[in-house]
């Protein structure tokens, strides 16, 4: 009988404890939307823009780093290069939500390497 306690107990508090986790987990996603996610080289402006603030220069790092096939590059593009381009990207962006975000990363890099 006492194990039976014992048992239920647990299994009432592991309930809990999972909607806790779950729900932890979904707020440290980098977007504030719940469209399911797609390869950087598919973003459009408007993905870009729906990412937190704080992730979106790590966003320009990735999209410069890969290649259209999702392939690493040898780049040599440092924190400096990002926050370079960054205020472009922003502007292109707001102008042009439906515009390729990986091209412009892509254009933006070439123009500063």
């Amino acid at each position: 009988m006492e194990m039976k306690v014992i048992g239920l107990a647990m299994a009432l508090t592991a309930v809990p404890l999972t909607a806790v986790a779950a729900s932890s987990d979904q707020s440290k996603t980098p977007t504030n939307s719940t469209k399911p996610a797609k390869p950087i080289t598919e973003w459009t402006c408007a993905d870009y823009l729906e990412l937190q603030e704080n992730y979106q220069p790590y966003a320009i790092g990735w999209a410069t780093a890969y290649s259209k096939a999702g392939k690493p590059e040898d780049t040599a593009f440092d924190v400096e290069g990002i926050e370079t381009i960054r205020p472009t990207l922003l502007e292109f962006c707001n102008r042009n939500l439906q515009e390729s975000f990986w091209d412009k990363v892509k254009s933006e890099f070439k123009k500063h390497m």
